[in-house]
């Protein structure tokens, strides 16, 4: 029986943590920077709790499915507007290594996207 409550406590506890870890990635983020690719705009991310991502990219407007539990990544394939953009402003690398990423942590008031080869920064958007 004490087998029992202990695996009861410590799953519960488990829950919890990855709770917080899960409320901690959930918000509103500016892009500072794709390691390696020059990105114009002002890309936004909004991760939400039950893992649906969206937001704007250099030209385009994209949204999805987390299809791991935070903070586990893979966020696959993203559904895009198809604007007519004036300039290219690094769209395709940009949503190539989000489609990359598969894990993020909060440092600070920063958001960190990592994959393989790449590593994505944003910042928390100012309410």
């Amino acid at each position: 029986m004490r087998k029992l409550i202990l695996a009861l406590t410590l799953g519960l506890a488990a829950c919890g943590a990855e709770s917080d870890e899960t409320a901690q990635i959930a918000g509103e983020y500016t892009l500072i920077a794709v390691e390696g690719v020059e990105v114009s705009g002002q890309p936004t991310l909004r991760i939400a709790e039950d893992g649906a991502v969206s937001g704007q990219g250099p030209c385009n407007l994209f949204t999805g499915q987390n299809r791991a539990a935070l903070p586990a990544l893979d966020l696959g394939a993203l559904a895009t507007t198809r604007r007519a953009c004036l300039q290219e402003g690094g769209e395709h690398a940009f949503f190539q290594a989000l489609g990359a990423v598969r894990e993020a942590r909060r440092e600070g008031d920063e958001l960190v996207m990592t994959g393989p080869d790449v590593t994505i920064r944003w910042r928390a958007a100012t309410q």
